[in-house]
């Protein structure tokens, strides 16, 4: 069982289901399905979102830095990033390039091809081959992983 499961257990003093839990953490308005709970109070989930963390502290008698730490998830900061006042200049399409940094910042890193020390390449990373133009080459094939 997870650090995360196992805190989310302890902090079940009332004993809810995981109905029970996503129900009250539905009706607080957060997102979460009893499936959902299930799996991570019996321990079998995987990386917990920010829409989940967050609707476990709603209804459990724990605090969301303490959910981080057990996910083993930065938990200095408990609140939403706030840009700096200048931010309000940037366009909408500068907006949405600064979201998309952030979000890449958050992606688990891949770990390096075993004996290459090369990290793969993920598959939304991967160029499909150009079609050669008239009177040009080929390109070639794509080495097989």
């Amino acid at each position: 069982m997870s650090a995360l499961s196992e805190l989310l257990v302890r902090a079940n003093r009332a004993g809810l289901s995981a109905r029970a839990i996503a129900r009250q953490a539905q009706a607080a308005g957060h997102r979460i399905n009893h499936d959902t709970a299930a799996r991570y109070l019996r321990g079998d989930h995987g990386q917990p979102d920010e829409v989940t963390l967050r609707a476990f502290a709603s209804v459990l008698p724990v605090g969301l830095a303490e959910l981080r730490t057990a996910a083993r998830l930065p938990a200095e900061e408990v609140e939403p990033y706030q840009p700096p006042i200048e931010a309000s200049r940037l366009t909408r399409r500068q907006r949405r390039a600064v979201d998309e940094i952030i979000r890449a910042m958050l992606e688990p890193a891949a770990a390096p091809a075993p004996g290459t020390g090369v990290t793969p390449l993920r598959s939304a990373d991967r160029q499909p081959p150009k079609a050669a133009r008239r009177g040009d080459a080929e390109p070639p094939e794509p080495p097989e992983r």
